[in-house]
């Protein structure tokens, strides 16, 4: 695989390529991580409940589910939705979210296995769009896909995008990063997260876009998308140090004590989510948008 070597903040010409492969890697093991990971186990929380929340925009209606990976989004929205079109570079990701939605007797899923800078769909064909996740930031013609959302999406409809914050407490424990932040001013840096595979001798860089919460509402509305919620994700929890967040096979010192903590810290940041200027600071952030009804 061509991998980014971690130091090296830059997307690199085949990125895409190189995370589609590291991706398809994971699948038979995703799912595993999903549910022992803390920072997932929060995010979770908070996504399932906003999707709950929107689901008036989506209940009988055409989903398009981008990165829906082994299906976590794609399974909420199945049994309601009239049709869900869901979309992923790793097609081995897709199969364990087909197996997913067959599981539940759904057969309204279409899986499309592609590029979320190319949607194979007409305009105006889509109700809602969610891209969760943080798929946005591993895209690096990041514009682009946005403006193929809301190209795809109809007047009247939703798109809805998770993505990670460049400004966040967690910060006190990355000084590289945050001298990178400080110097990119005005927009979002570069982040990179190892990721240690569970079940093999491997490990894989990532670098994931960040964004500030200007440049993204800039982004959305240079797409013809007008904002109408901010949610943050993340923000007390993230106070506890980075190795903590997410599961490592050879463990961490006191790593359930800190699992503990972080998934308590979890549920305050639900509480605080819609605070207003919580999508600001938090490791993450949602944004819902609109696209205006010309009629």
């Amino acid at each position: 695989m061509d991998t980014v070597q971690q130091g090296q903040p830059e997307f690199g010409e085949r990125y895409g390529e190189a995370v589609g492969s590291a991706y398809d890697r994971m699948a038979e093991e995703y799912d595993v991580f999903d549910a022992e990971t803390p920072f997932l186990i929060n995010d979770s929380r908070v996504t399932r409940a906003t999707l709950e929340a929107l689901r008036p925009r989506w209940e009988g209606k055409v989903v398009l589910d981008v990165g829906a990976g082994t299906g976590l989004q794609t399974a909420q929205f199945a049994p309601r939705a009239r049709r869900v079109l869901a979309l992923d570079l790793a097609a081995d990701l897709l199969r364990k979210a087909r197996e997913k939605v067959t599981g539940l007797g759904c057969r309204n899923v279409t899986f499309l296995h592609g590029d979320a800078t190319f949607l194979p769909l007409p305009d105006g064909s889509v109700d809602f769009v969610c891209c969760y996740g943080d798929v946005i930031g591993l895209i690096p013609d990041y514009a682009t896909a946005i403006a193929e959302m809301a190209r795809v999406c109809r007047p009247g409809g939703t798109v809805t995008i998770e993505y990670d914050n460049k400004w966040h407490v967690g910060l006190l424990w990355r000084p590289d990063e945050l001298a990178r932040a400080l110097r990119a001013r005005g927009m979002g840096d570069k982040r990179i997260w190892t990721y240690t595979y569970l079940t093999r001798a491997e490990r894989v860089d990532f670098i994931y876009k960040t964004y500030t919460g200007r440049e993204m509402t800039r982004l959305l509305t240079g797409a013809g998308l007008r904002v109408v919620r901010r949610l943050g994700l993340h923000m007390a929890s993230s106070i506890v140090p980075e190795p903590y967040q997410t599961v490592y096979k050879d463990g961490q010192p006191l790593y359930d004590t800190f699992k503990r903590i972080i998934l308590a810290l979890g549920r305050l940041d639900a509480l605080l989510q819609a605070s207003p200027g919580m999508s600001r600071v938090g490791y993450a952030a949602i944004l819902v948008a609109e696209k205006p009804d010309s009629r």
